[in-house]
């Protein structure tokens, strides 16, 4: 078990067992969500995740149609991300998780559009877009 927390504390997020797929993922919404060259994203089963909290402190954006980010209304800490067309899976930024994870990242994706003042200097494979889509 591993768990998370949003920055005010209000969320707790927890994820039982594998975090699954995860991915550095350089895409410009991904790089505006959080001021950072990339995120740290895990694919997750939903029935793998719980989140702690009242649910009306919850702020999801529609950022795309059906796709969702939802946010804490308080601190705008990221809680996680969803998708109409793939309800049995969410997924979560790995980077508020405490700990020894159990992840390995199995790629930079959408690297077509990472930012031009990063440099992506490791041996993880790189996508210009998805991970079908390789260089």
């Amino acid at each position: 078990m591993s768990s998370s927390q949003c920055l005010c504390g209000l969320f707790i997020t927890t994820i039982q067992g594998s975090f699954g797929d995860v991915r550095y993922c350089h895409c410009s919404k991904c790089r505006r969500k959080t001021g950072t060259a990339f995120t740290a994203n895990a694919k997750v089963d939903i029935s793998q995740w719980t989140i702690e909290g009242p649910e009306e402190h919850i702020t999801e954006f529609e950022h795309a149609p059906g796709l969702y980010n939802a946010f804490c209304s308080r601190c705008g800490s990221p809680l996680y991300a969803r998708s109409d067309a793939d309800p049995s899976d969410i997924r979560i930024r790995i980077g508020g998780f405490e700990g020894d994870l159990d992840v390995s990242i199995t790629g930079h994706v959408w690297v077509s559009f990472k930012a031009i003042w990063y440099s992506i200097e490791d041996s993880i494979p790189q996508y210009r877009q998805r991970f079908d889509d390789s260089e």
